[in-house]
C-alpha cells in the first residue's frame, strides 16, 4: 500500500452493495468489507428483495436502504444520495464474487488521482464463474465501444468499482438497469476522467444464488443505452457516419437514372428516381442534424463549465 493509497483509506469511503434477493451471500459481502475497511460506511441498497436479504444484511452491521423501482441503475443513484460525505464510493455486487480484499489496490489507485477504478474480471475469472452468453457478451460490447468511442478498456460490465465524489457529482447518470456499469466508464471517457482497471479474482455464484441479469433482454438494453449515448455525445461522428451512408446508396440508386437520362432525356425509371431523392434528402438532414447538435453540445459544455468554475 502507497502512502496515497493510506491517505484515501484514512478519508470517509462508503461501500454500496446494489442487491436483489442475495440473503445467501450479502452477509458475507457485509463482513468482510468491515473486515478490510472497518471505518467505512457500509450500505446495502435493496433493489425490492422477497427474501431475507434485508435481515441478513442489517445482522451483519450493514445500513440497509430500499429503492423500489427495479434496476441496478436506479439501486446505484439511491445508494449515492444515501452517501452524502464520503469522499470516494465504493461500487460492488452482493452476489460475493468479487473479493474484498482487492479493494485496498482499487483505492491506491484513486489515492494517485484515478477518478474511476474498474475491477476487471476477464483476465482472472473463475472457469464457470460467468453464466453461458455473459462473457462473450461483454467481449462483444468491449468491442462496440472501441469502434464506436476509441474507448480500450477489459471489462465494460464490472459491478467492481471505486469512484470519487467528484466524479459522480458530475456526470449525469440516468441508466436505469445493467447498462449503469457501462454508463459509469463512457460518463468517464466523455468528461475526461482519469480511469484505472485493477485485474481482480472473479468467483462463481453461491449454489443457491441466480444472476438477475438477462442476457437478451439486458442486452437489447444496454446495446440501445451505448447506440443513444453515442448519439448524444458524439453527434457529428454519428450522424456523419449516417450521412454518408445514406449518401452512397442515393448515388448507388440514383446513378441509373441519371446515366438512362443522358442517353434518351427521359426519366424512365420513375421508383428509382424517387427512392434517390428520398435518400439524398435524409442524408442532407443528417448532416445538418448533426451540425446542429454538435453546436447545441458544445454550448452545453460551455454553460457546464461556467457552472462548475462558479461551485469551486
Amino acid at each position: 500500500m502507497t502512502a496515497s493509497g493510506e491517505s484515501v483509506q484514512g478519508s470517509r469511503v462508503a461501500v454500496l452493495i446494489p442487491c436483489l434477493n442475495e440473503e445467501v451471500s450479502i452477509g458475507k459481502v457485509v463482513r468482510d468489507f468491515r473486515t478490510e475497511l472497518p471505518d467505512a460506511i457500509i450500505i446495502v441498497v435493496d433493489n425490492g428483495s422477497t427474501d431475507a436479504t434485508i435481515v441478513e444484511a442489517r445482522s451483519a452491521g450493514a445500513k440497509v436502504v430500499r429503492e423500489s423501482r427495479r434496476g441496478k441503475g436506479f439501486a446505484l443513484l439511491t445508494g449515492v444520495r444515501e452517501a452524502t460525505l464520503p469522499d470516494v464510493l465504493v461500487m460492488v455486487d452482493g452476489d460475493d464474487t468479487y473479493p474484498a480484499e482487492s479493494v485496498h489496490e482499487m483505492l491506491s489507485h484513486v489515492a494517485d488521482g484515478a477518478d474511476l477504478v474498474v475491477g476487471t474480471r476477464l483476465e482472472n475469472a473463475s472457469g464457470d464463474a460467468f453464466p453461458v452468453g455473459h462473457s462473450w457478451g461483454n467481449r462483444l460490447f468491449i468491442l462496440i465501444v472501441r469502434i464506436l468511442f476509441g474507448m480500450r478498456t477489459e471489462d465494460l460490465f464490472s459491478g467492481y468499482r471505486a469512484m470519487t465524489r467528484r466524479f459522480l457529482d458530475e456526470s449525469p447518470l440516468i441508466a436505469r438497469g445493467f447498462e449503469v456499469e457501462a454508463e459509469l466508464s463512457l460518463q468517464a471517457l466523455a468528461n475526461g476522467f482519469r480511469v484505472a482497471e485493477v485485474p481482480v479474482e472473479y468467483r462463481p455464484r453461491k449454489p443457491d444464488s441466480s444472476s438477475k441479469l438477462k442476457t437478451f433482454r439486458d442486452g437489447y438494453s444496454i446495446l440501445i443505452a451505448i447506440v443513444t449515448f453515442f448519439r448524444d455525445y458524439r453527434p457529428l461522428t454519428c450522424f456523419g457516419t449516417l450521412t454518408v451512408v445514406l449518401g452512397t446508396l442515393a448515388a448507388l440508386a440514383g446513378f441509373p437514372v441519371v446515366q438512362q437520362y443522358a442517353a434518351t432525356g427521359r426519366v424512365l425509371r420513375i421508383p428509382m428516381a424517387i427512392l434517390a431523392t428520398g435518400l439524398f434528402t435524409l442524408s442532407a438532414l443528417s448532416m445538418v442534424a448533426g451540425v446542429l447538435l454538435s453546436a447545441m453540445n458544445r454550448r452545453a459544455e460551455e454553460v457546464r463549465a461556467l457552472l462548475l468554475a462558479r461551485r469551486q
